[in-house]
């Protein structure tokens, strides 16, 4: 993440631990319901969002929220499970991003907005996308996978030349592999709930398009899309998806 949404996600990432300490013990103690799973998850979600609109500038444009509200509504729709909902917002920042926070609360920069140039079939795959991540769970796995792997460092601190090898570059390894299949699960994703929303596939491959020529500098597309994989790599597993949507 770039600058803003950088020191954001520091600042979530420690709101995030007394959250957790309220609503793990719901987590672990689920026996299966699913439920208490998404009860849990929501209050977690309900609780950082609060964060994020603490230390964040609205974007304060009515047909900016008519129409964010309105993609979020639509793809909400298509999402199989009807327990789930979704409550997208834009806020401002000096690159194109977004945020998913477990429970279906999803940020967008204003800058995301411009990227896309507001077209709604490209701004549906990325809402999409995002929501994709809510679906299954990997910013709420990520947390807690991220308690574990500090765990896991601490241990392997007393195992030796090995044990440091694997606290230097094996937990970083696994965790970039992690996030890696999470982003391309959630491109897939995203893109069915586009099409099943009735939008054009081919957003998705317009927008992927665009982040192309603008290549993968930091400086001019932030870290969000920097850290994703190549876009000409999402390009070339999307557009089956696109000439045969039914199929998929």
């Amino acid at each position: 993440m770039s600058g803003f949404f950088y020191n954001l996600g520091r600042k979530i990432g420690r709101a995030a631990v007394p959250a957790m300490r309220k609503t793990k013990w719901i987590y672990d103690g689920l026996a299966g319901d699913e439920e208490e799973a998404l009860r849990a998850e929501t209050a977690l979600g309900r609780s950082l969002a609060a964060e994020v609109r603490a230390v964040s500038q609205p974007v304060n444009d009515p047909a900016i929220a008519e129409l964010i509200g309105g993609l979020c509504q639509r793809l909400t729709k298509s999402v199989d499970d009807s327990r789930r909902s979704f409550h997208c917002e834009v806020i401002e920042g000096d690159h194109p991003n977004a945020m998913a926070l477990p429970g279906g609360f999803i940020f967008l920069s204003q800058s995301l907005l411009d990227l896309c140039e507001r077209k709604p079939d490209e701004l549906a795959f990325v809402i999409g996308h995002e929501m994709a991540h809510v679906i299954r769970r990997h910013a709420w796995d990520r947390m807690l996978n991220q308690a574990m792997l500090r765990a896991a460092s601490i241990a392997t601190a007393r195992a030796g030349v090995l044990g440091g090898w694997l606290r230097k570059n094996g937990l970083g390894l696994l965790r970039n592999a992690h996030e890696r299949d999470c982003e391309q699960e959630a491109d897939k994703l995203g893109l069915r709930l586009a099409i099943a929303a009735r939008f054009a596939p081919g957003g998705a491959i317009a927008v992927l398009r665009r982040i192309e020529r603008l290549g993968n500098d930091p400086g001019v597309l932030g870290q969000y899309f920097a850290s994703h994989p190549p876009a000409s790599e999402r390009i070339a597993r999307l557009e089956p998806m696109t000439r045969r949507p039914c199929d998929t």
